[in-house]
Parts: structure tokens; C-alpha cells; sequence
């Protein structure tokens, strides 16, 4: 089986982009979170913490980075054909 360094393998990249996106989040303003099953009065509680939370930047952008990163090493692992090396 062939080998490869560290930075040119997906599965490696989608993790670290993913844990970037992480740790955006964590950084981040509280954000509201959805009970499941939930029933119309939490839809519309959680519609006005969102008004109230004014389009946080960095919770938005750091749930699309952990999304595509976990996306990229979902692939990567698939696609896989050698190791990869220190």
C-alpha cells in the first residue's frame, strides 16, 4: 500500500476543519437549541432567541465549517487508497 504525508489526506482535513468549526462555535454567544418533538410555542421560542441572537456570525459560520469538514472526511475515508504518513 502507498503512503502519503499528513496534509494531503481529506480524512485529515475534514477533521481538522471540522474541529475549526468546533471550537468557532464553543467561542461563540450562546446559541438556542430545539427540544425534539417540540410543539408550537418552542418553535416560536426558539424563533425569537434567534431574532434576539441577531444572525451570530460565529455560530453560524463555525456550524458550516464543522458541517463541510465532517462532509470532507466522510469522503476522504471513502476515497481512500494509501496510509498516511507523519
Amino acid at each position: 500500500m502507498e503512503s502519503k504525508k499528513w496534509y494531503q489526506s481529506k480524512t485529515i482535513w475534514g477533521i481538522l476543519i471540522a474541529a475549526l468549526g468546533y471550537f468557532m462555535s464553543t467561542i461563540g454567544v450562546d446559541y438556542p437549541s430545539l427540544p425534539e418533538n417540540a410543539d408550537f410555542e418552542q418553535l416560536k421560542a426558539y424563533a425569537e432567541a434567534i431574532k434576539a441572537a441577531q444572525g451570530n456570525w460565529s455560530t453560524i459560520i463555525g456550524q458550516v465549517f464543522a458541517g463541510v469538514g465532517t462532509v470532507v472526511s466522510i469522503i476522504g475515508r471513502f476515497q481512500a487508497e494509501a496510509k498516511v504518513t507523519a
